[in-house]
């Protein structure tokens, strides 16, 4: 293994296999192995100068084992044919010593079967190709940009861009095997800008994507982030109203995400959800349409398979108003009667779990400025703070910061 590269495709499905079998001789009826690596640089910089530059390589490897139904499981970032035996053995131990569940089971190769996707999007050359000098030259222009935009703006909390690129690789003892790769980059960048009273605010901006082109010009984020900044000088607090809300779409997308736990299978099956038995009933505008798409070109989320092997899917949650689709990985599948929706999401240190890959509502037919406008009287909501969704009642709290809306426009 070099220490400057991430294993191969074919390096991974190995360690992979290999585990799951030394699991077979550990005693395991069944076995399931997620084997990751990846190759990570992020440098952060303030100041003109670099506060922090860290590259790594890391591997690991999650043994998921059933014995008599029960369930044990490990992990491990040392990858050696000895270690490799030590982690089986405790995997079947702790099996031993777990509590039976007939939903327990892994996929067959039937129940995963799907079509093979195309060209999902996942790799582009240009970022593995990345020197580190280029990014730090990123890093620079982004905060030198921002400090330029206004004197108000006189320092920054920082701005990062880090790459990531890697394979992983899933087999399991009933003869499964799936491997994908991917890179993404992330740029963005804090700036201050001096209000009264000596306070400041913060501007941020930044984006996540999984190829290099399509990270937007470099001096357009900054701008972007130092105006987000200057627009909160001389924030006043409202009076408590009732008032239509629109929200930026980062916020929006925050609160959606809050929102998908009503929307999975274990909510479901415990009945922890306030969308308990309501599946087929009307519960948004008709204007509304939740998709989790894993298979969007390109998407950060996107995956040909799950976190179990199935593959992924695009699973319409709400459409058009009506809630559609619950979500499921194998276990609460079995559970629930029903198959996986390849919505299981996982590291290869965790268990399986339900979770989503790209979601959003689908866009509607009016522009973000046409909505603003029809808003007489309201609250364009582009922050908010501390933590308060209720996900068994659907309760909503945040504390909120944006912009006034008088006449159809921001204030």
């Amino acid at each position: 293994m070099s220490a400057l590269q991430p294993l191969t495709s074919a390096a991974v499905e190995a360690v992979a296999a290999d585990a799951v079998e030394r699991a077979r001789r550990a005693g395991a009826d069944h076995a399931e192995a997620v084997v990751e690596s990846g190759r990570a640089f992020t440098v952060r910089v303030s100041g003109g100068a670099i506060e922090s530059l860290k590259q790594s390589v890391t591997h690991g490897l999650g043994l998921r084992v059933l014995k008599g139904g029960a369930l044990g499981f490990v992990s491990t970032t040392d990858l050696r044919a000895e270690a490799l035996d030590d982690l089986a053995r405790h995997a079947v131990a702790l099996a031993r010593f777990s509590t039976p569940d007939e939903a327990n089971a892994l996929p067959t190769p039937a129940e995963a079967a799907g079509d093979e996707p195309g060209d999902l999007g996942l790799t582009d050359p240009a970022i593995l190709a990345l020197p580190a000098e280029r990014k730090i030259e990123m890093a620079l222009t982004l905060e030198r940009v921002a400090l330029g935009v206004d004197p108000r703006i006189r320092r920054t909390e920082g701005a990062l861009v880090s790459t990531h690129d890697g394979q992983e690789a899933l087999a399991n003892s009933h003869g499964l095997m799936r491997s994908t790769g991917g890179t993404a980059v992330r740029v963005y960048v804090l700036p201050l800008a001096n209000d009264r009273d000596g306070k400041q605010q913060t501007g941020c901006y930044g984006m996540v994507k999984r190829r290099l082109d399509e990270i937007e010009d470099l001096e357009a984020i900054a701008r972007e982030a130092a105006r987000r900044a200057l627009a909160r000088i001389g924030a006043r607090r409202v009076p408590t109203a009732r008032v239509p809300v629109v929200m930026h779409p980062d916020i929006a997308g925050a609160w959606i995400s809050e929102l998908h736990d009503a929307f999975s299978g274990e909510s479901h099956v415990r009945k922890t959800t306030w969308l308990t038995g309501k599946l087929g009933e009307t519960i948004a505008s008709p204007l509304v349409t939740l998709v989790d798409d894993g298979r969007l070109l390109g998407g950060t989320g996107t995956a040909p398979w799950d976190g179990e092997g199935v593959p992924t899917r695009r699973n319409v949650l709400i459409e058009r108003g009506r809630f559609a689709t619950i979500l499921y990985d194998t276990y609460h599948a079995r559970r629930a009667g029903t198959r996986s929706t390849g919505s299981a999401v996982r590291s290869y240190s965790s268990t399986p779990g339900i979770g989503h890959h790209n979601l959003y509502v689908e866009a509607g037919s009016e522009s973000p400025e046409a909505i603003l406008k029809k808003v007489e009287r309201g609250f364009y909501m582009d922050d908010q703070g501390s933590y308060g969704f209720n996900a068994v009642t659907g309760d909503y709290s945040f504390q909120a910061q944006g912009f006034w809306i008088e006449g159809g426009e921001k204030r």
